[in-house]
């Protein structure tokens, strides 16, 4: 589940104008962290599923905004949960947790 990605459309893929390195397919809330689902209640933000949004190098994002994630034309908000540097295969990568936020 966690493994599944856009593939071939992240090039279509922008969030607040970026193209990012990888996105996931949207994952059901359930299996979000206790401290996060906590930080969506805390600033009333209603959200059922949420992704994980990869870029090679450190975005502007700031944790706790409103930003839009874009496919294509079709335009959704979604709220930074978090960010995470991670160290994979001898690279570093910038995480971008963002949970999608429903109308």
């Amino acid at each position: 589940m966690f493994e599944n990605h856009y593939g071939e459309s992240t090039a279509y893929i922008t969030l607040s104008g970026v193209t990012p390195f990888a996105n996931s397919n949207p994952i059901e809330n359930i299996f979000l962290g206790k401290k996060f689902t906590k930080e969506l209640r805390k600033n009333n933000m209603l959200s059922n599923s949420f992704m994980n949004v990869c870029y090679e190098k450190q975005q502007a994002f700031v944790t706790g905004t409103v930003l839009k994630w874009k496919l294509r034309e079709d335009i959704t908000d979604v709220y930074l949960i978090e960010e995470k540097k991670l160290f994979v295969k001898g690279k570093n990568f910038w995480v971008y947790c963002v949970g999608i936020i429903e109308c």
